[in-house]
């Protein structure tokens, strides 16, 4: 009840706990995390730290959200940056194809880790960016023109570094078309498979 009576005192709070989530630092190690959830994400939830009783403890929702998370992060950074604890492939037994523009795991995975999971992109007065999230792999000398997929030809950069590079490539107007184009296709309905 002296919750409910303390944010009833401070409408501010009210707002910005229906509307929009969010993180709060506890300690320097815990953080208080609060959102809004549909049903059946909170069905989910429940399902999910059931059935993970024994591997969090007691069914904790927060043990079970953390075994997901991590769980997704393994998936998604294996797929993304060929991050996995048994890769099939060395980089020195990796291909490097000329034909496609998919730049081997292995090789991803080098640039990943050489990179440390940050955009490599240094400003003219040294600082780099630090930017760890909406990376992209880059070409140096661009697989358009000509570039292979070396892990010497390639480095991370975050989305906005990425584009100032390619349109000193390639050029602004090129860039301009190519962003046309690729909205224009991703709108497009996806012929079927049949």
């Amino acid at each position: 009840m002296a919750g409910s009576l303390e944010t009833a005192s401070r409408p501010e709070l009210v707002a910005r706990r229906v509307g929009q989530p969010t993180v709060e630092a506890l300690t320097p190690a815990r953080y208080k995390v609060q959102f809004t959830a549909s049903v059946e994400l909170h069905d989910k939830l429940e399902r999910l730290a059931s059935l993970l009783r024994p591997e969090v403890g007691g069914g904790d929702i927060a043990g079970a959200i953390d075994f997901a998370v991590t769980l997704a992060l393994q998936r998604l950074e294996a797929r993304r940056f060929g991050k996995t604890a048994e890769p099939r492939k060395t980089l020195a037994t990796t291909d490097l194809p000329k034909t496609t523009r998919a730049i081997p795991a292995a090789v991803r995975r080098a640039v990943h880790e050489r990179d440390g999971g940050r955009c490599r992109f240094v400003d003219e007065h040294g600082r780099r960016c630090s930017e760890r999230h909406r990376l992209e792999f880059h070409h140096r000398h661009p697989f358009g023109l000509g570039g292979n997929h070396s892990p010497g030809n390639i480095s991370l950069l975050c989305r906005e570094h990425n584009r100032l590079l390619a349109e000193h490539d390639y050029g602004k107007a090129a860039m301009r078309r190519h962003v046309s184009d690729t909205r224009k296709t991703a709108g497009a309905p996806r012929a079927s498979r049949g």
